[in-house]
């Protein structure tokens, strides 16, 4: 049996990979040549609202009467704070964000999700598919047919993380840094620390290594069925740790004693430290060559009542831990081997309810992509735009001009499928078996 087939065997069976309980496939399985990007997802759950950052609307939309920003000699417009945070200086800006990241930023704006259902949204928000349920989200479709055989090919931490039985998604996140300590180094009394006691001596912990390999032997040679004889040796191969993890652990040993960006570098705010912690361990999996693909969240954004008290410096919370990753991802030298994908299920009305003031689901929304050259995502650029009162305009098939006169028989409406369908062609993915089993329905646009 192939380790693919197995894996979709146990996926199938219900079974997933969480950190830091024990995976169950065979995650440290041995490393292939991947020298792709990697792959970075970060889902804003439950609905954003793009009219409060990069498609901004005025009143009677947004409460802020301070003038709409835009980027100096660029086509990218923000929206200014709500006048109720004017003075408020712990929260991230709108301003710093696409001020600072304007020339690797393409928003593309009026995406008509099609729904306001949050699971539906979420699908095809992250997959492309609107209409069938089980579809795998973009990071485990190219997790699974770039770098099946990475330790950790797809890092599934919250949001719309559907691997359709392709690929084991692995739950790794802060609180699983220490259980990945123990796995890495099970004979150390203290498994964050390389100057730790041991349980036993190097000589003692050989000789049960080769013991255990030996039992481990025998059993299988125990079996006579083919198909349970390689399932149980895949299954036993995850307690043959290999370099990588071990690397990965060290890697990532100050996000528990000495963290690079603490708390206090974001106000204290906390939501906005969590994400960062998140992108910073898909960074360290991608540095130490273990992951290919992940998909992180943050949750809050579905806000029916009190909209702009709780929205708004969420969404400020969000941009800084993104501005906090793409640091990161500066500082290990990986800027330019990355390709960063911020969406959520959908955006939110165009007028606030009577709920006291909060704002309800609404299908068009925005997506946010930063990447570099080599992966032929081009920067300072907004594609797409929609109406006064937040209604998608078309855009020409070709030339990808606004429609603003509806006037255009060339003209379409984008949806998430376009961009999918963009996504996979940018990752080489869009002839490969899993792409066409799960086929995304209409046209090839030139969005990147």
């Amino acid at each position: 049996m192939k380790r693919r087939e197995f894996l979709k065997l146990t996926s199938a069976a219900g079974v997933a990979a969480t950190l830091p309980f024990y995976p169950s496939t065979k995650l440290f399985a041995a490393h292939e040549n991947y020298a792709g990007p990697l792959y970075l997802m970060i889902d804003a759950v439950g609905g954003w609202d793009p009219t409060s950052f990069c498609d901004p609307k005025g009143p009677p939309i947004n409460k802020y009467t301070t003038p709409i920003g835009q980027v100096p000699n660029s086509p990218i417009r923000y929206a200014p704070p709500p006048d109720s945070f004017l003075t408020n200086t712990s929260l991230y800006t709108n301003k710093q964000f696409f001020e600072t990241h304007f020339q690797k930023l393409l928003i593309i704006n009026g995406i008509n999700v099609g729904t306001v259902a949050h699971s539906d949204g979420r699908r095809t928000s992250w997959s492309g598919e609107l209409q069938k349920t089980n579809y795998p989200s973009f990071g485990a479709l190219v997790a699974s047919m770039l770098a099946p055989e990475r330790d950790i090919p797809f890092i599934a931490n919250g949001g719309y993380t559907n691997t359709a039985d392709l690929v084991v998604p692995v739950r790794l996140n802060s609180q699983g840094v220490s259980a990945l300590f123990e796995i890495a180094f099970p004979n150390r009394v203290n498994p964050t620390s390389a100057t730790s006691t041991q349980y036993f001596s190097n000589q003692v912990e050989s000789l049960i290594n080769t013991s255990s390999v030996a039992r481990q032997q025998a059993l299988l040679n125990q079996q006579r069925l083919p198909r349970i004889k390689n399932a149980i040796s895949s299954l036993l191969g995850t307690k043959q740790l290999n370099g990588h993890l071990k690397d990965l652990a060290v890697n990532l040993s100050d996000t528990i004693t000495n963290p690079e960006k603490p708390l206090s570098f974001f106000n204290n705010r906390k939501k906005a430290h969590e994400l960062y912690q998140q992108g910073r361990i898909a960074l360290a999996t991608y540095e130490t060559e273990v992951t290919a693909a992940a998909h992180i969240s943050m949750r809050g954004f579905d806000t029916h009542s009190d909209h702009d008290t709780r929205h708004y410096p969420l969404l400020m919370d969000y941009l800084q831990g993104v501005d906090a990753i793409l640091q990161e991802a500066a500082d290990r030298g990986l800027s330019d081997r990355l390709v960063v994908i911020m969406g959520s299920d959908f955006g939110r009305t165009n007028k606030y309810n009577d709920n006291n003031f909060g704002k309800d689901h609404w299908p068009i929304t925005s997506m946010m992509l930063i990447g570099n050259i080599n992966q032929q995502i081009q920067g300072n650029r907004v594609i797409g735009a929609t109406t006064s009162d937040h209604k998608a305009l078309k855009v020409d098939r070709n030339t990808l001009a606004v429609d603003t006169n509806n006037s255009n028989p060339n003209a379409i409406t984008l949806t998430p499928a376009h961009i999918h369908r963009a996504l996979r062609r940018l990752a080489g993915v869009d002839q490969s078996a899993a792409a066409i089993d799960f086929a995304i329905g209409g046209e090839d646009i030139n969005l990147f």
